[in-house]
């Protein structure tokens, strides 16, 4: 049961049938002030106020006495009198079946009156009644307010819930009938109800029935609300569960990637440096090809595992524009043998497996020209002799390439340390573009940048010879430098 009171409107009249509720509001009313003004601890939700009263006046209850003279009526005016003659503005006043008892007319009067003068003095004043005039004055009354006691028409029982802003009904005659009045005598009873009263009655049931399917709804969604709200949370913790595991998942890859970097970087600068020393006969070139094909297999297996089916895209097929995103790769299908994919890009092709490539676009069927910028992969050369054939097995190092790649390297404003990463990753593409030399222009300054540049260039298994540049090169500024296919 909520009861509402507010100051801008201390009257609240309660209507509503017999057995109702009317009087058990009243006493929750005046029982939990007590309570709180006693220290007690109140059965009420959070947020709930109660002001603290002065007094607390309550009338309800039959007092009548034969020996005293005292009918019910009589009884009620006594007690009034002295509720009257005490009350202040920091009152709580409860009336039960304010103006029974009497003559109805009369009665209604006398009992909006009493709250009227009950107002005037500022007292909160909460009172249950029958009498229809009543129910008109607190609802044009400024400081009034109607409240009406909620009634289950069909169990014909009190639902204990408060209804606001509108006026309650008797169902006198149902719960006559349900306590065994002869149906005879209801049905006679319903003829001598007027016209409008049984229209407004009716309206009234209407309104009844229709709060209470509202309220059930209101309950339901509640409900609804309620689980939604824990679906909601669970899920929440489940992508937060999940976004955890990816980015686990993310940085384990990307260690892994790095340690395959690193690997792959090692074999390549030990070939090179076996190759450097070595003779350069086809059977050593043949053992260091077949190391460094040993070493990007290992690489393409763990890519290969490890890269994403793309969504929807399907198998590669002939024609198909695709990615290898491991080997910074793009170019077309050519064919397909089981697992593995033969990809054109520029003039060379590679074998890659089939789950290391995500399709860029479907093909028609037939082969196009790979696209301006895509990456390549030389692929093992034809032996051949001659001069050729040196050219070919010096190719044979599998390796990505690139093109538009310039002749020099700015690093003026840059710190040692970005200066040696910038100068590895240039060097690479270079040699893999093609350059016989290059320039890398790192200004005097204090030096620094340029013992930076030496110190790489010295050990660097890509450099034949480097040397600071002429003074149409740079002068001091500079260092040209001669890369080994060069």
């Amino acid at each position: 049961m909520d009861i509402e009171i507010h100051a801008d409107r201390p009257l609240l009249v309660i209507t509503g049938p017999n057995a109702g509720g009317k009087t058990v509001a009243l006493k929750t009313l005046g029982l939990l002030a007590l309570m709180a003004q006693a220290g007690c601890h109140v059965p009420a939700r959070a947020g709930a106020r109660l002001p603290v009263f002065s007094q607390v006046f309550a009338i309800v209850g039959d007092d009548q006495s034969v020996a005293e003279n005292l009918s019910t009526f009589s009884a009620f005016v006594k007690q009034l009198r002295d509720v009257l003659e005490r009350v202040d503005g920091r009152s709580l006043v409860l009336l039960d079946e304010l103006g029974a008892g009497t003559d109805p007319d009369d009665g209604a009067a006398l009992a909006q009156a009493v709250l009227e003068a009950l107002a005037e003095r500022g007292a909160v004043v909460a009172a249950s009644t029958h009498l229809e005039p009543l129910k008109g004055f607190a609802s044009t009354h400024p400081r009034a307010r109607n409240a009406s006691v909620e009634f289950d028409p069909e169990r014909l029982a009190p639902t204990f819930r408060l209804v606001y802003d509108r006026p309650g009904q008797s169902y006198a005659l149902s719960i006559g009938a349900r306590l065994g009045l002869p149906p005879a005598l209801i049905e006679r009873a319903h003829a001598h109800r007027s016209t409008q009263q049984r229209q407004l009655q009716e309206l009234l049931a209407r309104l009844d029935d229709r709060d209470r399917r509202d309220a059930e709804r209101t309950a339901a969604l509640d409900r609804r609300e309620a689980e939604s709200a824990g679906l909601l949370a669970r899920a929440q913790a489940e992508l937060e569960a999940a976004r955890a595991t990816a980015r686990e998942a993310v940085a384990r890859a990307k260690a892994e990637a790095q340690r395959l970097v690193t690997e792959v970087r090692r074999h390549v600068n030990d070939e090179w440096d076996r190759l450097k020393r070595a003779e350069k006969s086809r059977p050593e070139l043949e053992r260091t090809r077949k190391r460094l094909v040993e070493t990007a297999q290992r690489v393409e297996q763990v890519a290969g595992a490890a890269a994403p089916e793309a969504a929807g895209s399907g198998a590669p097929a002939p024609g198909d524009r695709v990615e290898v995103s491991h080997l910074g790769l793009k170019g077309q299908v050519l064919a397909v043998d089981g697992e593995t994919a033969t990809v054109q890009a520029g003039a060379v092709t590679v074998k890659v497996p089939m789950q290391a490539l995500t399709v860029v676009a479907r093909g028609t069927g037939g082969l196009g020209a790979v696209a301006p910028g895509d990456g390549v992969m030389y692929s093992r050369p034809r032996m051949g002799t001659g001069r050729g054939a040196k050219a070919g097995a010096r190719g044979a190092v599998a390796v990505p390439g690139k093109s538009g790649v310039p002749g020099e390297l700015h690093l003026i404003g840059r710190t040692t340390d970005e200066a040696r990463d910038l100068l590895e990753k240039y060097l690479d593409d270079a040699f893999l573009a093609g350059l016989p030399t290059v320039r890398i222009i790192h200004g005097k300054g204090t030096g620094a940048l340029r013992r930076a540049v030496e110190d790489v260039l010295g050990g660097h298994p890509l450099i034949v010879e480097h040397r600071p540049g002429a003074a149409s090169e740079g002068g001091g500024g500079a260092t040209v430098a001669t890369l080994a296919q060069g």
